[in-house]
């Protein structure tokens, strides 16, 4: 049963990120949402972060581990959380001011997932980009299990733009192949109530080096692995659907064009041109996957690019296609040329 004011859990994962934690903390803290709790796991870290969360005392819920792994850590965050509504907020990113009071219409029982743009900051917490993903204001899932259908996934932000339903995490299984505690969880919401998607940057995500998420990581390791856990997780979904009696089902492609784009990627990182037969095979995916000129322009427009520039041109390509704190000026840029272009027209 759901209080008036359903009670929210913020589960707060660190490891070795001492110079984040008390920004992180105290920004979970000053929610001015009276029903929440602030739960703090270290995971064994080598720096002063286990000291920095002592210093909360009762302020917070704190807890020790010992080299668990990020969703280890996540899960022994989860055993102490009594919240009808969960929050994974990673160490080194913040919760913006009011953001859980702007967000507490949704906490209603039908709602599975709540998510939320984030504002991309560097190292000293400066804004360096436009807020992602781009997510347009919805309070209904069926668009994205048609994404999930059709393209094997749908525009959702990383850890710390999410907030989910407590029993969407419930006998999630074996999670061995994830690197983070929602993989499978943001594909499953969808199919256990409905998905709120609001138009704004509540958080603030930390982008560095170290980011579990990697945006900033260029390596063959990280595309091949990427390939591999999308797969993975559709069919991981498939079970799940199967086990908690949900009705719709989702049928697995041979080819889907985010696992192909992720090949063409891996191609560059390793220093080689894709062939044409991949890049057609990409081109043959995303056609299939969007009936949207633009889209399929903006595609053709990456193959293309992989295909003729020199080796740092290609580069350069994929690091501005897997950041997504780059893509909010190129596209203004483009719906000002469109702009032009129609007014030209006149």
């Amino acid at each position: 049963m759901y209080s008036s004011t359903p009670l929210v859990s913020i589960i707060i994962t660190c490891f070795n990120y001492a110079d984040y934690i008390n920004q992180c903390i105290e920004s979970a803290l000053a929610q001015t949402y009276s029903a929440k709790e602030v739960i703090v796991v270290d995971d064994g870290s080598g720096d002063q972060s286990w000291d920095r969360i002592l210093e909360y005392g009762d302020l917070v819920i704190s807890k020790r581990t010992h080299h668990q792994g990020s969703i280890g850590c996540c899960f022994a965050g989860l055993s102490l959380a009594r919240g009808d509504f969960v929050y994974f907020l990673d160490a080194d990113d913040v919760l913006l001011p009011n953001a859980l009071n702007e967000l507490a219409p949704y906490f209603r029982p039908e709602v599975s997932k709540i998510q939320f743009m984030l504002s991309p900051i560097d190292r000293a917490g400066t804004v360096v980009g436009e807020p992602f993903p781009r997510l347009l204001a919805s309070e209904h899932s069926l668009p994205l299990i048609q994404s999930i259908t059709e393209r094997g996934y749908y525009s959702t932000p990383p850890t710390s733009g999410n907030i989910y339903r407590r029993d969407v995490y419930d006998d999630l299984g074996d999670l061995s192949y994830e690197k983070g505690i929602d993989g499978v969880s943001y594909l499953l919401a969808p199919f256990l109530g409905n998905v709120v998607s609001i138009e704004k940057a509540l958080g603030q995500y930390r982008m560095h080096n170290t980011n579990l998420s990697g945006f900033s990581a260029l390596t063959t390791e990280r595309m091949t692995g990427d390939a591999k856990r999308f797969t993975e997780r559709l069919r991981h979904l498939q079970e799940l659907i199967e086990a908690r009696g949900v009705q719709q089902s989702i049928e697995i492609r041979s080819e889907y064009a985010y696992v192909l784009e992720m090949n063409l990627f891996g191609a560059v990182t390793s220093g080689q041109r894709p062939t044409p037969a991949l890049v057609l095979r990409y081109l043959r995916a995303v056609w299939r996957e969007n009936s949207d000129s633009i889209r399929r322009a903006s595609y053709l427009a990456l193959a293309a690019g992989l295909m003729v520039l020199p080796d740092a041109g290609r580069r350069n390509l994929v690091r501005f296609r897997v950041d997504p704190s780059r893509t909010g000026h190129v596209r203004r840029g483009l719906k000002r040329m469109l702009s032009a272009g129609r007014q030209a027209s006149y």
